[in-house]
């Protein structure tokens, strides 16, 4: 069995696991001290635990770590698995501090999705996923182009770490004109190269290609389960 099938079954293994346990992928990451996309990777197979990070996944767990590490789950209590999975925790919804700005947005024309209009509209509370995150912020879509991913009028959520191909991102271009507004953009990040950033959009379903030099700033729209923290 080479390594990348063997990841995929230690990671099904690690999530019918977690499932039977009731617990949520933020608590796996916590006990490994690692972020939880690290144990979305586990799970999807996109990476194989190592031998330490495997024992301590099965004693929180409480499963058979040689039979886990062989894409099996054989519990070491007896104590009644749950039926379906717990998608969050027990405690009342954990409410932030009203401090990441909503930026304005018009309508970008024919070709732009919108434009920032230079003004703040507010703030909106701080899902649990964005503490301690610094360059945040929030926007209202207006374009269509992206449903039925991201609806007109949708609240998203923008920064974090970098964007790279498989983000939905947010694209700010250059003024066309000196004193104007550069046109931006909702779209899905399919790759780059030395000299152009090339992405998709849902609807009409078709590809679109900016050149790099014309972007004045890329942003990851951060999507759902990482605000609320898992």
């Amino acid at each position: 069995m080479d390594t990348k099938e063997k990841a995929k079954i230690v990671g099904a293994a690690i999530k019918r696991a977690r499932k039977q346990r009731g617990l949520v992928m933020r608590q796996l990451a916590e006990h490994l001290g690692v972020h939880v996309a690290a144990i979305g990777n586990y799970e999807s197979g996109k990476n194989l635990p190592s031998t330490e990070n495997l024992i301590a996944l099965s004693d929180f767990l409480r499963v058979d770590q040689g039979a886990l590490s062989r894409g099996e789950v054989v519990s070491l209590t007896d104590e009644p698995l749950a039926d379906a999975e717990r998608v969050t925790d027990p405690a009342p919804p954990p409410s932030g501090p009203l401090d990441i700005e909503v930026l304005g947005t018009t309508a970008g024309g024919d070709d732009g999705d919108f434009r920032f209009n230079g003004e703040r509209q507010g703030f909106v509370r701080r899902p649990p996923g964005l503490t301690g995150v610094v360059k945040a912020f929030a926007l209202h879509t207006i374009s269509d182009s992206m449903v039925p991913r991201y609806f007109p009028g949708e609240l998203i959520y923008v920064g974090g770490r970098e964007p790279v191909p498989g983000d939905h991102i947010v694209i700010e271009l250059f003024p066309e004109n000196e004193g104007e507004v550069g046109k931006s953009y909702i779209k899905y990040f399919v790759r780059r190269t030395a000299s152009e950033i090339i992405v998709s959009q849902y609807n009409p379903p078709k590809e679109l290609t900016f050149n790099r030099y014309a972007v004045k700033a890329l942003w990851r729209v951060i999507p759902l389960a990482e605000l609320l923290g898992y």
